[in-house]
């Protein structure tokens, strides 16, 4: 990996993180910035797979095997941060 594509990753990663927390500290507990979050953190999960991992060389089925279980998730948490009743 060419060094300036290392830097790009990691000024991605920490840019996402920092957009993360200010969500937080922006509006903390509502349902829709713990969505935002968790979309971030799957995002954060797949660009960390695609470079540490060397998934971008992998053929198109190999990456969509990936994604599959990030979807997975997501999908789970969304659902669960949904059955619990809405506090106001």
């Amino acid at each position: 990996m060419k060094q300036s594509t290392a830097i790009g990753v990691w000024a991605s990663l920490v840019a996402a993180s920092v957009i993360e927390v200010g969500l937080f500290e922006y509006n903390k507990g509502t349902v829709i910035v713990d969505v935002l979050i968790g979309l971030i953190a799957a995002s954060n999960a797949v660009i960390t797979a695609m470079y540490s991992m060397d998934l971008k060389e992998e053929n198109t089925a190999v990456k969509y095997l990936f994604l599959i279980p990030v979807l997975l998730v997501a999908v789970l948490i969304i659902t669960l941060l949904l059955s619990f009743p809405v506090i106001e």
